[in-house]
């Protein structure tokens, strides 16, 4: 990984640009300096709706994930060797469903023009984060009218299942992004990417260094973010809003890529 790079898409010397007159790559778009705010916003709500999700479906729907898939499938071998079919089913299923949505997710990313203007991709970004937003809404009814959630095993799978298929497409996007460490949905990339990054400062103090440094303090807050949702959900998983809070954050989300910036690209 070359020194003194921003905090932005991996390998992107490589990639074709876009000619003159054509609007801009994907990679482009993120190397944009005025892109920056947005996209780390953007981000930071997309890791806040995976770590919510995921605290409430570990509490309520079985002890298993909606998006750590790494979770899942250790829970898949503990249940085999347990004997536990219950556990096996459902962190099965999470694992297809999940991997059906990052399918799903990318084959309309791939659909979409690869050379776009910056409102452009926003508005493309907006409308695939509609679909993760459908999803969320679905789940969020289904929450709220099943009464005694805990004794209904199939609502559980359901809800599994919507769950699982919105942070699919939602990873699809993040992944699209290619960003050092960044997957919004598990942490243990962001935490090597985060250690070289603070073994590199510590061989290499200096002007340079400094330029590493809004980036590893980005890593650092989206560890914080994912704890502090799961805190959250755990504090207040009976109350009656928590499974609308990934609706209300993905809306956010959406609005906040549609506010016209001040540059446009």
């Amino acid at each position: 990984m070359p020194r003194g790079k921003p905090l932005t898409l991996a390998h992107t010397e490589a990639m074709p640009t876009a000619p003159a007159g054509n609007g801009i790559t994907l990679p482009e778009l993120l190397r944009a300096p005025h892109e920056r705010g947005r996209i780390a916003l953007l981000l930071l709500l997309l890791t806040l709706t995976a770590a919510w999700i995921d605290m409430l479906s570990y509490l309520s729907l079985g002890r298993v994930f909606a998006s750590f898939m790494t979770g899942n499938l250790l829970f898949i071998g503990l249940g085999v060797v347990q004997g536990n079919s219950g556990l096996l089913i459902r962190a099965l299923v999470a694992v297809l469903v999940f991997l059906v949505g990052v399918t799903f997710g990318s084959f309309c990313l791939a659909r979409a023009p690869q050379q776009q203007s910056g409102p452009a991709w926003h508005q493309t970004f907006a409308r695939y984060l509609l679909m993760e937003w459908l999803l969320l809404l679905v789940y969020a009814i289904i929450w709220r009218v099943t009464s005694n959630l805990s004794q209904q095993a199939g609502v559980q799978i359901l809800l599994l299942c919507v769950a699982a298929l919105g942070m699919g497409i939602q990873g699809a996007l993040v992944w699209a992004f290619k960003i050092p460490g960044v997957v919004a949905d598990a942490l243990t990339a962001t935490l090597i990417t985060l250690g070289q990054r603070f073994a590199q400062d510590l061989e290499h103090p200096g002007p340079e260094s400094r330029e590493w440094r809004w980036s590893s303090i980005f890593l650092a807050l989206l560890c914080l973010v994912y704890v502090a949702s799961a805190l959250v959900v755990a504090l207040t998983s009976a109350f009656m809003l928590t499974p609308v809070v990934p609706v209300i954050v993905v809306t956010i989300a959406i609005c906040a890529l549609l506010v016209p910036s001040h540059q446009a690209v």
